[in-house]
């Protein structure tokens, strides 16, 4: 139940919730178009190109296989041998374009080119005309079901907003311009290490309400079966419908509004609350599988699902001079009254969810170039095995020994209560990030100290090293049945060349716990390493 997600937009049309983390790059391009007698237009161009290099050793711990699947907890090697060692170049040119229209009307696109295209992935003997790969001379274009599974050019978002004597109402498919808080809940993936980001179909509005800011919204997060009528798709059961309604409150300052502030010696508080519920009345399992969309429907081809959900977050953050505390803790409670997924075989009794998080993080800042922070971060878990995070591809149980698999268990399990982190927010570079896929069921630590920036504004180097202790909260989750996960070790560089150009190295190596041993092989898992390098050109 990814309820979080329809509460990115709740906040995007009130400035930017961090003010240290801010980006400090030059104001984005803007090109002049020739007006027409009664419309006046600007285009603010924003995006950028990244290019990135991963090379991991040993990320499948050398513990081997899991017992479900018979995988290793990540890949290897497919040609064998003993070498555990994968690399991989990517890239993606995001353009995020404003258009606006006059004084209060904005549209606004988000478009992906070459989303993480893999180098070399795409030669044009793709497909197989010859059977030997040197005959290859150039490379070609992704183009989904043929030569890749995805096409070169991906538009994500389309909405617009517009600005109203009492607030701001916008709709479309969207994002939203800022992560609420830390980030850890609902992120909007516009770092530049960010490969997810939360879009959703949405219409909000945003009125200003005794200082503070009133966001209430409507979600479409699912219509169901549609048929398409005469070019317009109609959805062939509102019950069908997954809707979501949100509302939020919550005192924040611009960006250029927070550092004034701070620069003038004031404490800067800032908070929010909200709160979203999701509702669906029936369901169509076949509608979500491989032909689903191409057959037709009937009242045998329903389930009952009656789905509740609630989620809530609340954040909090104070700056002083260079004290910086923040807190956030976000729950979603849900419950699924039949969660079967064959018409006509109900799956009972219900299925509920109670999941909890939260995140502290402490930070000061001296006034010679270093940086203490000290962060704790908390995701409550299920005590089935696994993690409950990205099963493998039609895997339907787990059993002791998995790395991942259902949480759910009927008839005897019926709950599925591990809270997730956003794929986005990055605590580490190998365990949370590579190996599990998000921080779920489990609490650690992270000690974090940052040196610089040495230089100059326009040119100037970073260094964060950070420590991360992980501990599972239940044993029988991990495939060692044992709840301590391991320590890493990261050092993160960054180098800045003006406003358009960075540098980021990242080095990682972690030590696993107990929890990763082999106990059917009785293999005990070995040390992790990971080295990354981005190269981010920025409009």
């Amino acid at each position: 139940m990814k309820v979080k997600r329809v509460l990115l937009i709740l906040l995007a049309l009130s400035g930017s919730a961090r003010a240290d983390d801010a980006p400090d790059e030059a104001l984005p391009k803007t090109l002049g178009i020739t007006p027409s007698p009664w419309k006046d237009f600007r285009l603010v161009l924003d995006g950028y190109l990244r290019v990135r290099a991963d090379v991991f050793n040993d990320l499948d711990l050398s513990r081997g296989p899991t017992p479900t699947t018979g995988q290793p907890i990540f890949p290897v090697p497919a040609g064998g041998g003993n070498d555990h060692t994968l690399a991989g170049v990517d890239m993606r040119m995001r353009l995020d374009p404003t258009l606006e229209i006059g004084q209060t009307v904005k549209l606004h696109l988000r478009v992906d080119i070459l989303d993480n295209l893999g180098w070399g992935t795409t030669p044009d003997v793709l497909p197989s005309t010859t059977s030997f790969a040197g005959a290859t001379t150039s490379a070609e274009p992704p183009s989904a079901g043929v030569n890749a599974l995805q096409d070169s050019i991906r538009i994500k978002q389309a909405w617009g907003e517009v600005t109203l004597p009492f607030g701001v109402l916008a709709a479309g498919r969207m994002g939203g311009l800022i992560s609420w808080g830390t980030g850890f809940f609902i992120n909007n993936g516009d770092c530049i290490g960010c490969d997810h980001g939360d879009t959703g179909d949405r219409i909000a509005l945003t009125v200003p309400l005794l200082g503070h800011f009133l966001t209430v919204l409507y979600e479409l997060s699912a219509s169901g079966p549609y048929v398409e009528t005469y070019g317009a798709p109609l959805g062939l059961d509102p019950r069908a419908q997954v809707n979501t309604a949100a509302v939020a409150i919550s005192k924040v300052l611009s960006a250029e509004g927070q550092r004034r502030r701070l620069r003038a010696g004031r404490t800067l508080v800032q908070y929010g609350l909200l709160a979203s519920y999701r509702r669906q009345e029936i369901d169509a399992p076949a509608w979500t599988q491989p032909g689903g969309l191409l057959r037709s429907y009937g009242p045998n081809d329903f389930v009952k699902r009656g789905l509740d959900s609630f989620a809530a977050d609340l954040w909090l953050m104070l700056h002083h001079h260079g004290f910086r505390a923040e807190l956030e803790f976000a729950t979603v409670i849900g419950k699924i009254n039949d969660a079967s997924n064959m018409p006509g075989v109900s799956l009972l009794p219900a299925v509920t969810s109670k999941q909890f998080g939260g995140l502290l993080s402490l930070a000061y800042q001296f006034h010679w170039p270093v940086r203490l922070r000290f962060e704790v971060g908390f995701a409550s878990g299920d005590d089935a095995p696994g993690f409950g995070v990205r099963p493998a591809p039609g895997q339907l149980t787990s059993q002791k020994g998995d790395l991942d698999g259902p949480q759910l268990r009927p008839p005897g399990d019926t709950t599925v209560d591990n809270f997730r982190f956003s794929p986005d927010y990055h605590v580490d570079l190998i365990l949370w990030r590579r190996i599990i896929g998000q921080v779920s069921d489990a609490v650690y630590i992270k000690p974090t100290v940052r040196l610089g920036p040495f230089g100059t504004v326009n040119h100037h180097f970073t260094l964060d090293v950070s420590l991360v202790d992980s501990n599972a909260i239940y044993a029988t989750t991990p495939p060692g049945q044992d709840t301590h996960l391991g320590v890493e070790l990261d050092a993160m560089a960054r180098y800045k060349y003006e406003a358009g150009f960075e540098i980021n190295l990242g080095y990682g190596i972690l030590f696993p716990g107990a929890g990763f041993r082999n106990l059917e092989l009785k293999l005990e898992p070995q040390p992790a390493q990971a080295l990354e390098l981005i190269l981010a050109y920025r409009i």
